[in-house]
């Protein structure tokens, strides 16, 4: 049931690949993106697929990648808004168990 709510969320479009190394603290997480796989550490190191990536209506920002993993789902939501520690701002949404997370940060494009 969150699988399926979590891709209506997300309007399907060609995958961009892009690369990216994401980090937050209070708490601590980092998440890095390669093409359409992720890996995400909060409370334990996750793999997940990215089938898609949406687009903010008629813009190239924010970008929204859904992460699909065998026992968890995220909704990542990426934007041009410079950071402390990186040139775009990250938003996550997930859940541990029936609680939802929201972790914010910041990424780096990674070369």
């Amino acid at each position: 049931m969150l699988r399926a709510s979590l891709l209506a969320i997300v309007i399907a479009t060609p995958l961009a690949a892009e690369d990216f190394i994401c980090v937050g603290h209070d708490p601590d997480w980092s998440l890095t993106i390669t093409g359409d796989t992720a890996i995400f550490d909060f409370e334990r190191k996750n793999s997940f697929q990215i089938p898609d990536t949406a687009f903010a209506q008629g813009k190239d920002w924010p970008r929204a990648k859904p992460l699909i993993g065998d026992f968890d789902t995220a909704v990542v939501v990426l934007d041009q808004d410079i950071c402390e520690t990186g040139p775009i701002s990250v938003d996550i949404l997930t859940q541990r168990g029936q609680t939802p997370v929201l972790l914010t940060g910041c990424c780096e494009i990674r070369e």
